[in-house]
Formats: structure tokens, C-alpha cells, sequence
């Protein structure tokens, strides 16, 4: 995590971690850095409401947040790249792929989720956990499971000791 000192004394002037965004963080980093940017009242030059120009002096300042953010290979990559838009797109590309691939990473992710068994000697905290994984998954690719899927799949594949009557598919 890098600590970011914002030139504006909003925050009472105590810094803040920016996350470093890693080949495994990508959905957990762009939720983080929205907070941050939407903070620091930048947010809008990623995504703009309502047909607003972008600020200029926004679109800057959430670049250097970004950049802040992104280790060395990355941030040559996406150099060229002037606007905060640019390199937040550029950087959904890259983690997230195509329209293609993003069709392909759902199609595995409902595979898994399909095929997702309590194995013997699995918590119900750890078997949550997993099926909020794959929740969290499905969010960072634009779709959701709705929560009475996700229930019927908790409650269906929980031991009978636990859950004592028959599951109905």
C-alpha cells in the first residue's frame, strides 16, 4: 500500500493507503480506488453523470492517483494514456478482457459455481466465503447472482446435521 498525502487538507491532512493494484486484486482495487477517488471529489472524471464535461484538473489529479497505485510494468504500459478514463479503461481491458473473454470468464464462473460442493470438514463460514467469492466475481464482471441462489445453493449443500430437512430443486 502506498501512502497518499492529497494536496487538499480534506481528510485533516492524515494520509491515506492507496492500494497497490497486483495480477490477483483487481476487483477489490478498483472498488477501493473508486472510494478513494470519489473521496477526494475525482471519481466523476472516471465516470461522468449526466453528460458533464470532465474537469481537466480532476481528470489529472485522478490519473496521479491511479498511477500511484499501479507498479512499474503496469504503469508503462499505460503511459501514453492522458486522460484518468484512458487509463482506468485500459487497465479494465487488461484485468477484466474483451467483451469476448468476459463472456467466457462468466461462462466459467457458472460452471464453478454449478459444481461448488461443502466438502467434508468445511465450515459453513468457509463455504460462505467461497460462494461470496464467486458473488464478488460475478459483480466485477458486470452480472449478479441473485441472493436466493445463492441461499438455495447454502442451504442445499449444507450437511443434513445442520440442516436437517431435504433440499427441493
Amino acid at each position: 500500500m502506498a501512502l497518499i498525502q492529497p494536496k487538499e487538507s480534506g481528510n485533516g491532512g492524515i494520509p491515506f493507503q492507496c492500494p497497490m493494484l497486483t495480477s490477483t486484486n483487481y476487483t477489490t482495487w478498483t472498488i477501493k480506488m473508486e472510494a478513494i477517488m470519489d473521496a477526494q471529489g475525482v471519481w466523476e472524471s472516471i465516470q461522468p453523470t449526466g453528460g458533464v464535461a470532465i474537469d481537466e484538473k480532476k481528470s489529472k489529479k485522478a490519473r496521479d492517483f491511479i498511477f500511484q497505485a499501479l507498479p512499474d510494468d503496469v504503469i508503462l504500459e499505460v503511459t501514453q494514456k492522458k486522460t484518468a478514463k484512458e487509463v482506468w479503461d485500459s487497465l479494465k481491458t487488461r484485468y477484466l478482457g474483451a467483451n469476448q473473454v468476459q463472456k467466457a470468464r462468466k461462462h466459467t464462473l457458472q460452471s464453478e459455481f454449478d459444481a461448488l460442493q461443502m466438502k467434508e470438514g468445511e465450515t459453513i463460514d468457509e463455504f460462505a466465503g467461497k460462494l461470496s467469492g464467486i458473488s464478488s466475481s460475478y459483480v466485477s464482471l458486470g452480472e449478479s447472482l441473485a441472493n436466493r441462489v445463492l441461499v438455495r445453493k447454502l442451504l442445499c449443500l449444507c450437511p443434513r446435521k445442520i440442516y436437517a430437512t431435504r433440499c427441493l430443486h
